[in-house]
Formats: C-alpha cells, sequence, structure tokens
C-alpha cells in the first residue's frame, strides 16, 4: 500500500471530526515517517499526578486563545515530578506545554518530543514557548522513565493508566490541586 493509499484511507476514517487543526491529519502526522507513533512527555516539579492533571484542566481554562487538551494526553508520577505524556503530533504537543505552564504560571516545564530519529527539548513559563535546549542537557534532571520513553525503550502502552486531565470537571481539578494526593479507587 502506497504512503498516498494510507492517507486517503486515514482522511476517510477521520471523516467528520473535529481535531481543532487547520489542516488535516496524514497518517504520516500520527505515526511519524519510519510509522513509528510521536512522543510527547512534559516535566514539571508538580508532586503529584492527580494535582497536575487539575492543574492541566484549569490551565487550559486559563487560556484565550482556544486551544484544548490533546485527547490521549494523561499524567502521571515519577521520581522527579509529575509528567504529562501522550502520542502526540509535535504541534498538538506544543499546545499541551502552554497550557500546562499557564497552569503553572512561573513554574517552568520542560517539553521533550520525538518522532524517528528527531529529538527535541523546549521550556515553557507561564504559558509561553522559552528556549529549545539540547534533549541531554536537561534529561539529567529528569526521572529515567522520561529517558526510556524518549529512546524508546519503554513504549507509552507501558505506563500505567495515569490521569486524563480532560475528563475533569472544574470542581474535581480544584479537588485534585488542593489534596495533591492520589486518587482514591
Amino acid at each position: 500500500m502506497s504512503t498516498d493509499d494510507i492517507d486517503a484511507e486515514f482522511a476517510r476514517l477521520t471523516q467528520g471530526l473535529d481535531l481543532g487543526e487547520d489542516q488535516p491529519l496524514t497518517a504520516e502526522d500520527v505515526l511519524g515517517e519510519d510509522g513509528e507513533q510521536p512522543i510527547a512527555v512534559i516535566a514539571t516539579s508538580v508532586a503529584s499526578a492527580q494535582a497536575l492533571a487539575g492543574a492541566v484542566r484549569l490551565g487550559r481554562e486559563a487560556r484565550t486563545d482556544g486551544i484544548d487538551i490533546p485527547a490521549g494526553t494523561r499524567t502521571l508520577d515519577s521520581d522527579t515530578g509529575a509528567i504529562a505524556v501522550g502520542a502526540l503530533a509535535e504541534a498538538l504537543a506544543h499546545d499541551l506545554a502552554a497550557i500546562t505552564s499557564t497552569a503553572l504560571q512561573r513554574n517552568g516545564v520542560v517539553l521533550f518530543w520525538r518522532r524517528g530519529d528527531r529529538m527535541t527539548a523546549t521550556r515553557y513559563r507561564d504559558g509561553e514557548r522559552g528556549e529549545d535546549v539540547s534533549p541531554a542537557i536537561v534529561l539529567g534532571a529528569v526521572a529515567d522513565v522520561v529517558e526510556e520513553l524518549l529512546l524508546g525503550a519503554r513504549a507509552l502502552a507501558d505506563l500505567e493508566e495515569g490521569h486524563d486531565p480532560a475528563a475533569l470537571t472544574r470542581a474535581q481539578a480544584l479537588e485534585w490541586i488542593a489534596s495533591g494526593k492520589k486518587k482514591r479507587k
């Protein structure tokens, strides 16, 4: 099957879906040039994944540009602070980083993004994109799971379910931020 055939089939399957994109997605946008899914990891200093999910949910409300939490985003605990992860195209990864850093205001975050052989690290603060930095320089300051995900030693599917910030109500988000505790089952 050629790339054109795959793109046509993908377009047919996603016809009518509003993904908030100015341009239609192609199979390459989702899987990458080499068939590999892109991955986004946002490293934060937030104490728990639950609190980060609440903050991201409220960060979306604080934005006036209409960007939304990308589908497939989840927050997870790590040794160095909660992380937000997802198999996100580059533009959506930057949207998530902007939302997250809006919520966390003065506390900066780092967006790591990889697809195939391309890996980037970008700082965000107060909802604004900062400088791009060498991923090798900042990877030493984050949990091993971030590096494992970015190097392909671990897959998103291997991680726990985590928390979906888009599924929270405003009241839940406020409660989760205030408690900072793990969700009771």
